[in-house]
């Protein structure tokens, strides 16, 4: 496998799906989805897609033209094109990836030259 298209921390056999809710400070519904991925062994690379809840489009996470999805042994990033936000890109990264828990930082970007950091969320898995 070359540089960029290992399967890195989550493993090969990886598929799964992620729901996300997000409120202001006012409690106004500001993000709702769902977050699917998958790993194509054929290819040796993910497919990444997010649904809108609050107006059903699908966003391409890892859109090929942007650089596709990024993996090694300790991270995950990509970079999409924003549908709502005031501005033109954001770039995801994921460390610190375990079975229960991940880094999720957001850097937002006009030109994908100049990035900054607007986002960090620490995610833990639900226990039953």
């Amino acid at each position: 496998m070359g540089p960029g298209r290992r399967c890195g921390p989550l493993g090969r056999d990886a598929t799964f799906s992620t729901a996300t809710r997000s409120r202001t400070h006012t409690a106004e519904l500001l993000v709702l989805g769902l977050n699917f991925r998958a790993y194509d062994a054929k290819n040796e690379t993910w497919n990444m897609k997010w649904l809108n809840g609050l107006n059903g489009a699908w966003t391409d996470l890892g859109d090929p033209k942007l650089g596709g999805v990024h993996v090694d042994e300790k991270s995950i990033w990509y970079i999409l094109k924003e549908s709502l936000a005031h501005h033109a890109l954001t770039r995801a990264t994921y460390t610190n990836i375990s079975p229960d828990h991940f880094t999720w930082r957001g850097e937002r970007s006009s030109d994908g030259k100049i990035w900054e950091e607007f986002l960090i969320v620490d995610v833990h898995r639900a226990k039953n």
